[in-house]
């Protein structure tokens, strides 16, 4: 499988929007090319953790890419991570993620909703913990939560 996606990217406040040619079908290859030419490639086992590799590469150069999976409070599922993780879910500290809070991984998001990759790892630690908080099962507001917002198309296909 061969895929053009265009991306947006924030260098210097300024927004441009680039390629990324994703091959494969697992391990993925990710390659983000510019006007001027190839800028990062990475390999990964799904579409998240390549482009992930690609943030690391990209940071030190502040060259920000403005896409769902580069948002600090998001990780695909397991289930979607072993088919390529293309949608990702919101988490939220106080609530379930529901199917309202799924989001495609390299569709855009706002540059100020973007995350570093080590936010991203800080995040998704406090909210493993957060889960594993006995409060949450006797919370009657996230049972209410979860039982009537996964009713529905996910946020993304509301527009």
């Amino acid at each position: 499988m061969s895929e053009e996606i265009p991306i947006r990217v924030q260098i210097d406040g300024r927004e441009a929007i680039w390629k990324m040619l994703i091959e494969g079908d697992g391990p993925w290859h990710l390659s983000l090319q510019s006007a001027n030419g190839v800028e990062s490639t990475a390999f990964g086992n799904n579409v998240f953790e390549a482009l992930r590799s690609i943030r690391t590469q990209l940071f030190p150069r502040r060259i920000i890419i403005c896409c769902n999976g580069a948002r600090a409070n998001v990780r695909p599922s397991a289930l979607s991570a072993s088919h390529g993780a293309w949608m990702i879910y919101t988490l939220h500290m106080w609530r379930p993620s529901t199917v309202r809070d799924l989001a495609p991984t390299l569709s855009y998001a706002p540059p100020s909703k973007i995350g570093s990759v080590e936010e991203q790892d800080a995040y998704w630690e406090r909210h493993l913990r957060n889960r594993k908080n006995w409060l949450n099962f006797i919370n009657p507001v996230w049972w209410i939560y979860f039982l009537t917002d996964s009713w529905g198309k996910p946020k993304w296909q509301d527009k």
